[in-house]
C-alpha cells in the first residue's frame, strides 16, 4: 500500500492538512532539541520530509539518518537513508543524540517495540520525539475533525487514485494510543522530562522525553 501511495504522499499531506504539516514538523524538531553537530535518526522516514528538516538543523557537522522499510517511499527521500524495520533498527545502542518519528506510530505492528528501539539507539541524555495525528478532545473541534478526516479526506484521496490508502488511514485511528497512555508508555521506558504539546486544536500532537542516565 505504501509503495502505491509514495508518488502522491507529499502532495496529499500538504493538501489535506492545508499546509499545516510543515509547522507540525517544526514542532517535532523543537521537541527533539536538535542543534548543529547533533546526530539524529528519523524512524519511518518515508519520503524524507522530516529527514530534510533534520539535516538543515544539524548542519554539515552533524549526522541525519532516515530508516524505512518501504523502498518506494525511501527512493523519494534524499540524504542518508537506510532500508530497515522500525521494530529491529539496524543501528548500535546509544549512537544518536535524538530519535524522532512522524505519523507512523499507529502504522507499526508493535508500538511499544518501536519505542523501545528508538530508546535503545538514543544515548543517555538524548531525546525522543513523536509526532502523530490527534483527535481533538474538545468540541466543536472534535466534530469538525471527524467530518473532515472521516468524510472528506478519503474522497479527496480518491480523486488521485489513493482511496484505499486513505481508508486505511481513517481505520488506523483505532490504533492511535490515547495521549496519556502514550505518555505512560514513554515513562515506562525510563524516559524523563516527558511532555506533550497539542497542535492546531489537537488535530496533531507531539510527544517527547529524555533518555534517562545522562
Amino acid at each position: 500500500m505504501f509503495e502505491r501511495l509514495a508518488p502522491d504522499y507529499d502532495r496529499l499531506n500538504e493538501l489535506l492538512t492545508f499546509g499545516l504539516v510543515r509547522s507540525w514538523r517544526r514542532a517535532l524538531l523543537a521537541a527533539s532539541r536538535l542543534r548543529r553537530g547533533s546526530r539524529a535518526l528519523d524512524v519511518c522516514t518515508g519520503t524524507g520530509r522530516s529527514l530534510a528538516a533534520i539535516e538543515r538543523a544539524v548542519g554539515p557537522e552533524g549526522l541525519a539518518v532516515g530508516v524505512d522499510f518501504t523502498p518506494g517511499m525511501l527512493a523519494r527521500a534524499s540524504g542518508r537513508r537506510v532500508l530497515g524495520d522500525a521494530l529491529r533498527l539496524p543501528m548500535r545502542d546509544g549512537v544518536f543524540d535524538a530519535a524522532v518519528c512522524a505519523f507512523a506510530l499507529r502504522d507499526v505492528a508493535d508500538q511499544t517495540r518501536m519505542l523501545e528501539e528508538m530508546r535503545r539507539v538514543t544515548r543517555p541524555g538524548g531525546r525522543m520525539a513523536i509526532l502523530e495525528i490527534g483527535v481533538p478532545e474538545r468540541e466543536p473541534f472534535r466534530m469538525g475533525f471527524d467530518l473532515w478526516f472521516r468524510g472528506v479526506v478519503p474522497r479527496v484521496a480518491a480523486l488521485v487514485g489513493q482511496a484505499e490508502s486513505h481508508r486505511f488511514l481513517v481505520r488506523s485511528l483505532e490504533y492511535l494510543p490515547a495521549p496519556e497512555a502514550l505518555r505512560g508508555t514513554l515513562e515506562g521506558l525510563g524516559l524523563v522530562e516527558v511532555g506533550r504539546r497539542d497542535l492546531t486544536f489537537g488535530t496533531a500532537r507531539v510527544f517527547w522525553g529524555t533518555v534517562g542516565g545522562g
